[in-house]
């Protein structure tokens, strides 16, 4: 469903993709005439800007992770732009090399084995085989080892952290057994699932671009932007390898700082930029929902669907049409979806993992929360092409208990991750990094 939207993006922006980091380049030496310079796309592959512990950051792997992250985060509009997203991008990039660092002197290696499987998942996070995926972050002038290089660091900072910090992790039982009274205590109200950008600012003279930066992509955000996608590529905190995602949190949880700004705000708000004692955060309200209490939209639903691509509907619609629009009056087996998908000239990807409708987009959910399994959508028209969805089954929703082992295991996270902060800023303050 994704891989078309996201090539059209993605090659949409090629061009002005191209410029701007060219731009950029030339902005950084106004002093020096177009005659003396080598070409652009030579000076990125030779200059170095930044010396990590002595260690390389050069303009070519700047460039090409700030192609990455331009297209994901929905374009700039300006050169000033332009620089503050380049110089949240040199700061995440000086982090990685922190922890790679790190990592060597355990002698930590991720097997390459593992970074393709990475580069898999996320690859079918947006709907596309791992070589599509490769072929469109091309496009962009941005490649799958820049992307992989990103992974590495990582999964590698992960396992250090684990390997180093893990063991100073303590969670008693009675700290256990009192959140799990809380949330009794809290039955009937609200949590709030959160997402997180942390914009990290290393000095009060960087503090205005950072503020400036995450104002930025907050407006991109609310343009359309994916709010995972770029908390992945930019996101300071260890939430970032999960698109940012913080899980269900009640206010008591929230740092007092924004827990009223959540409480006032609708799913779908995005909150900041925040600022916070070491820079500024970003927060998604994805979804909101009563503790211990029955959510309808906790209802599971199994779909199958009938997909016409877009490329195909010049040719194929008056096909598809044909033997979708009947199905609207009639009880549908989804064992029968593929041969329709068939007679249909539509896509032979028809099956659908099991979901709840709040994971459904609003205007999906809209058109199935009414159905009973066999009902049949009437047609739904995306840029991807056009396609009906069919209801497998439907499972009503469950009030799910709070199990030790689950809570535990949450609290232990939330510690290894405050731990895994300091850690990093520890690091940080110790690292001779040479800006050129």
């Amino acid at each position: 469903m994704l891989s078309m939207k996201l090539t059209r993006k993605i090659n949409s922006r090629i061009s002005a993709l191209i410029l701007a980091a060219s731009a950029g380049t030339v902005a950084l030496t106004p002093q020096t005439s177009a005659q003396q310079q080598p070409a652009p796309e030579l000076q990125q592959l030779n200059a170095i800007e930044v010396l990590v512990n002595d260690e390389p950051i050069s303009s070519f792997d700047i460039n090409q992770r700030l192609r990455l992250v331009i297209a994901i985060s929905g374009g700039v509009r300006t050169q000033e732009e332009f620089l503050q997203v380049r110089e949240q991008v040199i700061q995440s990039m000086v982090d990685e090399k922190l922890q790679m660092q790190e990592a060597a002197e355990v002698e930590l290696e991720i097997p390459d084995e593992q970074l393709e499987q990475f580069f898999a998942r996320r690859a079918q996070g947006v709907g596309q085989e791992p070589e599509q995926f490769a072929d469109a972050l091309t496009s962009i002038g941005s490649s799958k080892e820049t992307m992989k290089k990103q992974m590495e660091a990582e999964i590698a900072w992960s396992q250090l952290v684990q390997g180093r910090l893990g063991a100073f992790v303590s969670v008693s039982d009675e700290e256990v057994e009192a959140f799990i009274q809380r949330i009794y205590d809290n039955r009937g109200k609200f949590e709030y699932r959160l997402g997180e950008i942390v914009l990290l600012s290393q000095s009060p003279e960087q503090s205005a671009a950072v503020e400036a930066n995450a104002g930025q992509l907050v407006e991109q955000i609310n343009a359309g932007a994916q709010f995972g996608q770029i908390a992945q590529q930019l996101s300071a905190s260890s939430t970032a390898a999960v698109g940012g995602d913080l899980g269900w949190v009640t206010i008591d949880d929230l740092d007092e700082t924004y827990s009223q700004q959540v409480q006032d705000s609708e799913v779908g708000a995005v909150l900041g930029p925040i600022r916070t004692p070491g820079g500024f955060i970003i927060l998604a309200v994805s979804d909101r929902r009563r503790i211990l209490t029955v959510d309808p939209l906790d209802t599971q639903i199994q779909l199958s669907q009938i997909f016409l691509p877009a490329d195909q509907i010049e040719s194929g619609l008056d096909q598809f049409m044909a033997v979708v629009e009947p199905l609207r009056s009639k009880s549908t087996s989804c064992e029968a979806v593929p041969g329709l998908a068939a007679e249909a000239g539509a896509s032979p990807r028809v099956e659908i993992s099991p979901l709840r409708l709040r994971d459904l987009n609003a205007a999906y959910r809209e058109r199935v929360e009414n159905l009973q399994a066999g009902e049949t959508t009437s047609v739904l028209e995306d840029e991807d092409g056009q396609r009906v969805l069919v209801v497998c089954a439907v499972r009503a929703p469950q009030v799910q208990e709070p199990d030790f082992d689950e809570v535990y295991n949450q609290l232990e996270q939330q510690r290894l991750s405050m731990m895994a902060r300091r850690y990093l800023r520890d690091i940080r303050r110790d690292a001779i990094v040479d800006y050129r």
